[in-house]
């Protein structure tokens, strides 16, 4: 019980020091992205791009419930809740151990949680897509499919996804960028990359902006 109890002192020590050479995520309005208030992410490419993210369901399964983009600019999706493995930082860090959570209780249908996460290789495409029931907090290897990074894409204000857990200690996981991917049922969804295309950038609006106001960032 010590042994473990030092082990994840440590983690939580090793994230706080790498945490602090980070530099903040910023949302639309240039403002530091937080733990515990609700964002939307959408499309950093206006028009084409699409909207933002959402919940879905894959058609013909119901469960669990899936990572989607919506088709429109217009519809930015559902708001989405960031935690950091460092529950002493609420200041959210680009190449940090983060959860996302869409804002929303359990799923009655399917009584998982909304927390993302990456899902086993899809048999049909091959893909790993990301999806819903994760686990919030409790960062080990148990938990590594549940946490992601947000990291810059060199456009201003846009971010990226990548799957690079470095909660699980010296345990070895890939590091991939997370795309936008067609599934067989036609909704467009995040997978992990294959390296064939690059990670979609994307934007962090806060999601109690006034509307209005929300289309003139995005748009600006």
């Amino acid at each position: 019980m010590k042994t473990t109890s030092a082990s994840v002192f440590l983690l939580f020590v090793l994230f706080g020091l790498a945490n602090a050479a980070n530099n903040a995520v910023l949302d639309a309005n240039g403002e530091e992205v937080v733990t515990g208030v609700p964002y939307y992410v959408v499309s950093g490419i206006i028009g084409a791009g699409g909207g933002g993210l959402a919940i879905g369901r894959e058609k013909g399964r119901p469960c669990p419930e899936i990572v989607v983009q919506r088709p429109f600019d217009v519809d930015y999706g559902n708001p989405v809740i960031i935690s950091n493995a460092d529950p002493n930082d609420d200041v959210v860090r680009v190449s940090s151990d983060v959860n996302l959570k869409f804002v929303g209780p359990i799923d009655t249908v399917c009584q998982t949680t909304r927390v993302w996460k990456v899902q086993h290789r899809d048999d049909s495409t091959g893909k790993r897509f990301v999806e819903l029931g994760g686990e919030e907090g409790n960062p080990g290897c148990d938990t590594k499919k549940s946490w992601f990074k947000i990291e810059e894409t060199g456009g201003e204000r846009m971010y990226k996804f990548k799957y690079c857990p470095s909660v699980c200690g010296s345990s070895a996981t890939a590091c991939n960028e997370i795309e936008k991917a067609s599934a067989k049922d036609g909704q467009i969804r995040l997978a992990i990359s294959d390296g064939e295309r690059k990670a979609w950038p994307w934007v962090f609006i806060k999601a109690n902006e006034p509307r209005t106001r929300i289309r003139q960032v995005v748009r600006a």
